[in-house]
């Protein structure tokens, strides 16, 4: 059995779409997967048993990547086609049953996978491998509890400042010393953040995963015990891991795209999604101000982290 999966090229919504993925894979033990995707999503897929054959689609001008795609999967004959994009190409191609993406509005991504598929795609999960159990496992001792922070993202309107973030740190040590700190994002990420960051912390209560793979990263938040970070893919990493996720939003949408799952936190600026809807947002400046260390503190408290 061959099934066609042409995915995101945006990080989070392919871990958003890992339900999809999991869900037919479970379904059809014996098939042979394809995946169209993007080249920042692609290392999501890289512990996956069953996938035959990875396309990178590779953006050319004039959406020429797309005839390249095209060109790689029309002479196949797909048992199942799974467009995630809403793309022109499943029409084209040969299959046997299709599934195509449409947005329903205000209701979470995941729940719009499910109604639009009619399957199940809450399963959301980051396949890591043993190589990399057994590096967390050697780092991360069963002393301490871990607090992973993301403090990137695509989108400045968005980010919650370093300063923020370093005296939320402050905080929360100053009410448990065996709390270490699990830094993650890029390497460019590294270079404008982690000295505002970590400034006035202990290095011995840092751990750098700046730079890691994405599921190194998810092997880590698999043994970790909170995450608390920005709108972002690795916010949704977290999820797709099973660690708890205190997640901060200002102008986007957190009925769509905030954590999936009830085990789960959002903590809103005072302004509401409708409030930026309705005024221009200026992409140099950050709206994220209202959220104050004291009261994302406050949240860990009251979910009982310290005790």
């Amino acid at each position: 059995m061959k099934i066609l999966i042409i995915c995101s090229n945006l990080i989070g919504d392919t871990i958003l779409s890992t339900g999809v993925f999991n869900n037919l894979a479970n379904k059809y033990q014996n098939a042979k997967f394809t995946f169209v995707i993007g080249p920042t999503a692609k290392p999501i897929l890289k512990n996956y048993n069953n996938i035959d054959k990875i396309i990178t689609i590779n953006k050319q001008k004039y959406n020429l990547h797309w005839v390249e795609v095209l060109r790689k999967t029309f002479n196949s004959k797909w048992d199942i086609v799974v467009d995630l994009r809403s793309s022109f190409l499943s029409f084209f191609l040969q299959k046997n049953k299709k599934y195509v993406f449409s947005k329903t509005k205000n209701i979470h991504h995941v729940d719009q996978l499910s109604k639009s598929f009619g399957f199940d795609c809450s399963s959301l999960n980051i396949k890591t491998s043993e190589e990399e159990n057994y590096e967390v496992k050697k780092v991360l001792s069963k002393n301490n509890k871990y607090i992973v922070i993301f403090p990137g993202g695509n989108w400045k309107p968005k980010l919650w400042s370093m300063e923020n973030y370093n005296k939320l740190m402050k905080l929360i040590h100053s009410n448990n010393q065996n709390i270490k700190f699990i830094i993650v994002g890029s390497e460019f990420e590294k270079k404008h953040c982690f000295t505002k960051l970590t400034s006035g912390i202990n290095k011995e209560n840092i751990i750098d995963l700046f730079g890691f793979s994405l599921t190194l990263t998810s092997a880590y938040m698999k043994k970790s015990n909170l995450f608390i970070g920005n709108d972002s893919g690795l916010m949704h990493l977290s999820v797709a891991s099973n660690l708890k996720t205190i997640a901060l939003f200002g102008p986007t949408n957190d009925k769509v795209y905030g954590p999936y799952g009830n085990n789960n936190i959002v903590l809103r600026t005072d302004e509401s999604y409708e409030h930026f809807q309705s005024i221009k947002i200026n992409p140099n400046i950050s709206y994220m101000n209202s959220i104050l260390p004291s009261k994302v503190s406050k949240i860990i408290e009251e979910i009982k982290f310290y005790d």
